[in-house]
């Protein structure tokens, strides 16, 4: 926050100018919510990265609960092992609670708040450091006769600050510059010893860089640019310098080893971080200089006796070369650009690609370090995903929609062609994706996904988030009739906001794990499906069923994330507010009287409201009679009541979303060709209000469902049945998929579209008459437009309220362990890929000395006493005596039926059979042996104990397969061999 002493040439002035000079305060600079994500992405490392530190140093054997859940330690991917670990959940939570337990609460809260409680000290200290005596002497010291202090209190006057603020004089500073520190509330100014010296050759030079620096304390720059100096020299010290040491003395162990270490993730992620905050922060320091020159310019400073700021513009060739990538690193800009900024304030609203790399960088960084912070071992809930991605999706919503919003501002003040955003959009994608690959979410410990193309897909998102914004921000900024735009700002960030944080949690829960391989057997999706749409039909007709294992599983993520459905809707809801509010006559009263568009410069037409909401209600009547034809069709093949679940319900879904879809889809056509410029908004307004309308006449028909013979599907019966509790039609997921397949089929409609447009520009066309002589019909016309307009938003919102009410249910539950172990082994199977032998021996052995012993010996106690209490029974015992003895033994031996479910499968096949087995056969004996002991069944009794006796011998060749692997791998095993002869019988029929 300094001004050298460079002296710049002459610059012309802004009255010089051919177009109106635009206040370069427009919407705000929005440089304090660039601030406002270093400090939370700091915040959040530090809990993250503090943990890391916290779990590598304590005792913990979280690799050998991998080893013995059967995760392949050589498997760099990311779905082997998750499924491994996923699929046996309980087990997994249970090994880690013995053996790698997760950090107090207090380690988790301790580190940030040490990082904000010693930023905060230093952030009071800095101003006393920078001011020690020995230094700086005060002001009246360096002026005896009190000359400056009358023209210094004028300058504050002219700055509007409330008090004059302290200031200080370097002595020893030969420059002639000054500096600013401390707080925005007590600011400290820096005089350099060479500025009082030439202030009497020089008066135009001292009035422009104390302006400058009183510019500094009214834009409220100086509180946050030291605390964001504060928190990130702290976190240097006390959160990067140990995270180092601990990769340093892996490095050094895995030296000693004989091992050569490899470049790991967790040392270049820190080096990400290091560049990340310093570049984000220089391109943020630079624009302040330059909002600041431009204050001083506003408040009479001389531009013909103006300084630049910061390094001159490189003379030689090489010089030139590098100074683009040398001017990014440093705090001060050039002065080449400080200067024309003061004629033309453009730079400062044009969208760079490098700061939207970074905000999409540090987006992901901050919600994968969060949610690490929030759930550092186990799964977490929707809930809790969602959580973590509100903040830093709300940061990218205020840093790269404000950039975008002032750029199409700058652009309809000056009359030039409004951007597009679409490459500053993929820019940010692509900081995104480089998120997702330095964090390994979905990668494991591999550099690349196995699915890598996927990581294409942030960088589209992007680039349709930043159209959408630019669109959205020109159509606010043509029809709305504030004073100020604001307002249209916030209503257009809030729904960003809302379609990131969606869009975070879906590409954190379904996305990066597609990436990494996510994939379904057949088998699995029929089963799954069966249990979501019961039915008496065989599981195998839905086995063969085409898309199933590829399109539903997809399609499900959309329909369980949550906010989907809201996010989809503003989308679509607010631009179509601002369709309504309608462009008026005259000038914009947000623009100053100083920055008229001029007559010449081109305007792109607002489209008529109608021209974008006529083809959506067509299309959603069209929707209505294809969802009508849908439900004769399935009439026709209605089965009886038992089987219309399965692949009947499955059927019904399908045609229910693609009718909705391809209606919507020449919705967005329609719309896309009559909106021009406004494309892609004009798309996502006609496709929603298409499947809008043909949801609602879903709903109906589905819940009169047998009231009309020949439209029934489910019902036999009349009767008002609401459709969402159908248990048979997914209400609330059709509702969340339709929403984004329109999304979806807009964007891909919008864009080709937008190609036609720009192969064959369309001709220009004389426009026609608004409205009659005397005007009236035409607003007759336009006020039921607008009616029309607000029943859609009321009924889109009505819609969002009642998915946002089943939402609000699911994101408070608790993940269920027992379901998520369920689904993940039913869809995905259980892993059983080939490993080198090492490798089997190590995990079995993990298996084993973990907890597997334990369950062992026990199954051995159960046998031993089974066979004691055989051997008591005598001839003539009565019933009462022979219960007292066998029901102990046979309430125990049904512990072991849940011994696959409280530990792990066997990581060898042939034990895993004998351990199933095992189980299958104490469960069944168990529940037999007391059902026969009360009914005083003795020949139930006797087949109940010969089928413990076989669960007997399982675990006994379980456990002897158990030690011959562990002795053929020269690991102490259990050395109890079964007696010859024992085998176990693994053909189980419960």
């Amino acid at each position: 926050m300094s001004l050298p002493e460079a002296r710049a040439p002459q610059q012309p002035s802004p009255r010089q100018q051919p177009w109106p000079r635009v206040d370069e305060r427009v919407l705000g600079a929005g440089t304090s919510v660039r601030f406002a994500m270093l400090l939370f992405l700091l915040l959040a490392a530090s809990g993250s990265m503090m943990l890391t530190v916290i779990i590598g140093l304590s005792d913990g054997d979280r690799a050998g609960c991998e080893l013995a859940a059967g995760v392949d330690p050589d498997d760099s991917g990311f779905w082997g092992p998750a499924v491994s670990t996923t699929g046996q959940i309980h087990a997994f939570r249970y090994c880690e609670s013995l053996w790698a337990p997760a950090p107090s609460w207090w380690q988790i809260a301790a580190w940030p708040a040490l990082l904000a409680v010693s930023a905060a000290l230093l952030f009071r200290l800095l101003p006393l450091w920078k001011a020690r005596r020995g230094r700086v002497v005060p002001l009246e010291a360096a002026d005896p006769d009190g000359e400056l202090r009358p023209l210094l209190a004028e300058l504050a006057a002219t700055a509007g600050l409330s008090a004059m603020p302290r200031v200080v004089v370097d002595p020893a500073a030969g420059s002639t510059g000054a500096v600013v520190f401390g707080r925005t509330r007590r600011p400290v100014v820096c005089l350099d010893g060479g500025l009082l010296v030439t202030r009497h050759r020089d008066p135009v030079r001292f009035r422009t860089v104390l302006l400058h620096e009183l510019a500094h304390i009214a834009n409220r720059d100086i509180t946050l640019t030291y605390a964001t100096v504060a928190v990130w020299r702290v976190f240097l010290v006390l959160v990067l310098l140990p995270y180092l040491l601990l990769q340093g003395y892996w490095v050094h162990e895995a030296l000693e080893a004989g091992n050569v270490p490899s470049l790991d993730r967790k040392v270049l992620l820190a080096a990400f971080m290091v560049a990340l905050v310093h570049l984000a922060r220089s391109d943020t320091l630079r624009s302040r200089e330059v909002y600041a020159d431009l204050t001083a310019l506003r408040w009479g400073a001389d531009p013909h006796g103006w300084a630049g700021g910061g390094p001159r513009d490189a003379a030689g060739p090489l010089r030139r070369a590098l100074a683009p990538i040398l001017e990014q690193w440093r705090t001060h800009p050039r002065l080449g650009l400080r200067q024309g900024a003061l004629s033309d304030p453009a730079p400062l609203f044009r969208a760079a690609s490098l700061p939207f790399f970074l905000t999409g960088a540090a987006a992901v960084l901050a919600a994968v370090h969060l949610l690490f912070h929030f759930a550092p071992y186990y799964i977490a809930s929707s809930g809790v995903y969602l959580a973590a991605s509100l903040v830093p999706a709300a940061l990218v919503a205020g840093v790269a929609g404000i950039a975008l919003w002032r750029a199409v501002a700058y652009a309809v003040l000056t009359g030039a062609r409004v951007p597009s955003g679409i490459a500053a959009g993929a820019w940010m994608g692509a900081g995104m994706t480089a998120g997702t690959l330095l964090t390994g979410m979905g990668a494991g410990s591999a550099w690349l996904p196995e699915r890598p193309y996927v990581l294409l897909l942030p960088v589209a998102v992007g680039a349709a988030f930043a159209w959408w914004i630019t669109q959205c921000a020109h159509l606010w900024a043509r029809t709305w009739r504030g004073r100020t735009l604001r307002p249209a700002l916030l209503l257009g960030l809030g729904a960003v906001f809302l379609a990131l944080a969606s869009w975070f949690v879906w590409w954190q829960l379904g996305g990066a794990a597609y990436a990494g391989g996510y994939s379904m057997r057949a088998e699995g999706v029929a089963q799954w499906l069966v249990g979501r749409f019961p039915t008496t039909a065989p599981v195998r007709e839905l086995v063969g069923a085409p898309g199933l294992t590829t399109l539903l599983p997809v399609l499900d993520t959309f329909g369980g994330t949550p906010l989907v459905a809201l996010a989809a809707t503003v989308l679509w809801v607010v631009p179509l507010a601002a369709w309504a509010v309608g462009p008026g006559t005259g000038a914009l009263r947000w623009t100053p009287a100083s920055a008229r568009v001029p007559a010449s410069a081109p305007v792109d037409p607002v489209p008529a409201l109608r021209r974008v909401l006529l083809p959506g209600l067509l299309c959603g009547a069209l929707a209505c009679v294809a969802l009508v034809a849908v439900q004769v069709y399935m009439h026709g093949g209605q089965p009886g009541p038992d089987a219309r679940g399965g692949l009947y319900a499955v059927r019904y879904a399908g045609w229910t979303l693609l009718a909705l879809a391809v209606p919507s889809a020449l919705a967005a056509t329609a719309a896309g060709v009559a909106a021009g410029r406004f494309g892609l908004i004009g798309c996502l307004v006609a496709a929603q209000t298409a499947t809008l309308l043909g949801f609602a006449g879903t709903t109906a028909l589905v819940s009169l469902d047998g009231c009309v013979e020949a439209l029934s599907v489910f019902q036999d019966g009349c009767a008002w049945r609401p459709a969402w509790q159908v248990g048979l039609f997914p209400y609330v997921q059709l509702l969340n998929i339709a929403s984004v397949v329109a999304t979806l089929v807009a964007g891909a409609v919008a864009v080709g579209v937008a190609v036609v447009r720009r192969v064959r520009p369309p001709r220009s066309r004389v426009p026609r008459r608004a409205a009659r002589p005397g005007g009236v019909p035409a607003r007759a016309a336009v006020v039921r437009w607008r009616l029309v307009a607000g029943l859609l938003c009321t009924l889109a919102a009505g819609t969002s309220a009642i998915v946002g009410a089943v939402h609000l249910r699911v994101l408070s539950a608790v993940p269920d362990l027992t379901v998520t172990q369920r689904v993940t082994t039913q869809l995905a199977g259980v892993p059983d890929r080939p490993v080198p032998a090492g490798t089997r021996v190590r995990q079995v052995h993990a298996w084993y000395h973990l907890s597997g012993d334990g369950l062992v010996e026990l199954a051995t106690t159960y046998t031993i006493r089974l066979n004691a209490a055989l051997r008591g029974v005598r001839k003539g015992d009565s019933w009462d005596s022979l219960d007292r003895r066998l029901r102990p033994v046979c309430a125990d031996w049904g512990r072991a039926e849940v011994f696959e479910v409280i530990w792990f499968r066997v990581p060898d096949r042939s034990a895993q059979a004998d351990w199933h087995a095992l189980g299958a056969w104490a469960g069944q004996g168990s529940r037999r042996c007391l059902q026969g002991l009360d009914a005083r069944d003795v020949p139930a009794v006797m087949e109940a104990l010969r089928e413990l006796d076989a669960a007997g011998r399982c675990a006994a060749t379980a456990n002897a397969r158990i030690d011959t692997v562990l002795r053929a791998g020269g690991r102490a095993g259990t050395f109890r061999p079964p007696a010859k002869g024992i085998t176990c019988n693994r053909l189980v029929q419960p």
